[in-house]
């Protein structure tokens, strides 16, 4: 007897683009408070603190929603790897930067950020 395969749900890619669209505009914003922090508005750096807890949360959402996209949308699982290391380097870039450990904070954010927003391309651009 044969198992009948159901077709992949849309659901899980729309989840996916929208997690990460979300994800892309908390990343790319930190580069933009940390530059008004550099520019003299001293309280950008505690809205750079803030924005950084979200975005550890909100990149362990997106680790979730590459997980139903492969999963449930018949997607590929390389996008689960990569949001599990990216939740890792979030979440060490906060005690990082609390610490002022800015020679490994900045690199490492820069990298989150240029790989954030080419799996948010990646997401907008797969067809299942």
């Amino acid at each position: 007897m044969t198992e009948s395969l159901a077709p992949p749900s849309f659901w899980p890619l729309a989840l996916f683009r929208a997690v990460t669209a979300a994800q892309a505009a908390l990343v790319l914003s930190q580069a933009f408070l940390a530059g008004e922090f550099l520019s003299g508005h001293f309280e950008a750096l505690a809205a750079h603190g803030r924005n950084g807890g979200l975005v550890a949360l909100a990149m362990a959402v997106q680790t979730a929603a590459a997980i139903l996209l492969w999963r449930r949308g018949s997607g590929p699982s390389w996008p689960v790897r990569t949001s599990v290391v990216q939740t890792i380097i979030a979440g060490a870039l906060i005690p990082l930067g609390e610490q002022r450990v800015l020679a490994v904070h900045v690199p490492l954010a820069v990298g989150l950020a240029i790989g954030t927003t080419l799996l948010t391309v990646w997401a907008w651009r797969w067809r299942a």
